[in-house]
């Protein structure tokens, strides 16, 4: 049982799901057996021209008479014959849309499926354009380098250099959220777990901050966001592992808590497995991870999903690790600590004017061959109506 009773089970979390059933309509439930309708496109956040998508299950596809898909109650597109999809402007800003798919049966019958995509949540551009960036740099045996200046670096926007605006070594505060995997195949690890974790948010000054959430099949908050180093060390040591895996819907909840909060924000992941539990979707999560501009650093005990603990800290210039014993967690949240002290604050303005919601691919290289730098990918063009700063 769980100790701690600040613990915020996924519900409050996570907020909307966005994907909801529609209603069945007054017609004989024997005659829409076998016949159904999901779009499958778009995503969480949808702005600029995007494709919006279904797939309808009929037992006789020939009964099938046209598709509608609706953007709020107007009907933007009819489609009558497969693959079903159309393309619909949405603006540049990015806000709350419901989006509806209809199928209608030859025979008077018709089912359908709605989607609420949600506002992107952050604030992207401001008069100069300016886009935040940092980065890690290491030579060709992983150590850290330090004592590097704006000249030693090279910031690319689709391939075009970019001039770089502000450039000082970081160490301004930094907001952490910790996620541990408490599935009960982690049962056999917890003791090492506690230790490793509890000996990381040692490292935190008082000036940083941390929230603490843990994960199974449920998603909990078990501290929230402190600069109290005991009562982070507390929530670490509660945790108790049993049940399945939901990685995705952690990673959903981290991103609520802190996608608002300024300056440098991180998320250390740690997992043994791949996610059984989630009910948010792979790639709605990595569309999060691309949108807000937290870096996350994925560690795998004894395996645990590649997939996204390498994608996911790549995506955002964090760092997957890989270990096979809990006993080597101390010197993964260690390197995680040291390199959060060792990273370069840049800025530059971009030459971008083509606000239409693509990703913009963004790259960071030192001229020094012996030099690797990591840092995010690149960022959406997405014009909020207030403004702010890109990817803040």
């Amino acid at each position: 049982m769980r100790a701690c009773k600040r613990a915020v089970e996924f519900a409050v979390l996570t907020g909307l799901v966005v994907t909801l059933a529609a209603p069945p309509l007054a017609q004989d439930a024997e005659r829409r057996r076998g016949f159904s309708i999901t779009i499958t496109d778009p995503p969480g956040i949808v702005f600029g021209k995007s494709r919006i998508a279904a797939e309808v299950e009929i037992d006789s596809p020939q009964d099938l008479d046209r598709v509608e898909f609706l953007v709020g109650d107007a009907v933007v597109f009819v489609d009558r014959e497969a693959p079903f999809e159309c393309l619909y402007d949405f603006g540049q800003g990015s806000k709350s849309w419901i989006i509806r798919a209809v199928a209608h049966h030859v025979e008077g019958l018709s089912v359908s499926d709605v989607v609420v995509t949600r506002p992107a949540g952050f604030v992207y551009v401001e008069d100069v354009n300016r886009v935040i960036l940092w980065a890690t740099v290491t030579d060709k045996q992983d150590n850290l380098i330090t004592g590097l200046t704006k000249d030693d670096f090279k910031v690319y926007e689709n391939g075009v250099e970019q001039e770089i605006l502000e450039f000082f070594p970081e160490d301004r505060q930094i907001t952490l959220a910790i996620l541990l995997d408490t599935s009960g195949s982690m049962r056999e690890q917890m003791k090492e777990v506690h230790q490793a974790a509890g000996a990381f948010v040692e490292t935190l000054r008082p000036e940083d901050q941390a929230l603490v959430i843990d994960f199974d099949d449920k998603v909990f908050l078990i501290q929230d966001l402190t600069s109290d180093q005991e009562d982070l060390r507390e929530a670490i040591t509660t945790t108790q592992a049993l049940g399945a895996t939901a990685i995705y819907d952690a990673l959903h909840a981290a991103f609520r808590k802190i996608k608002d909060i300024k300056g440098r924000r991180a998320i250390v992941l740690l997992s043994d497995g791949d996610d059984t539990a989630s009910q948010f979707g792979y790639q709605r999560v990595l569309e999060e991870a691309k949108a807000h501009n937290v870096i996350i650093y994925g560690i795998g005990l004894g395996g645990g999903d590649k997939r996204v603990l390498k994608e996911f800290p790549e995506v955002t210039g964090g760092r997957a690790f890989f270990v096979e014993k809990a006993s080597e967690l101390a010197g993964v949240y260690e390197q995680i600590a040291l390199e959060l002290r060792r990273q370069y604050f840049l800025t530059y303005s971009t030459t971008n004017e083509n606000w239409d919601g693509r990703w913009v691919e963004v790259s960071v290289e030192a001229p020094d061959t012996k030099y690797k730098v990591r840092a995010r990918r690149g960022y959406f063009a997405v014009k909020s109506d207030s403004l702010g700063t890109l990817g803040s």
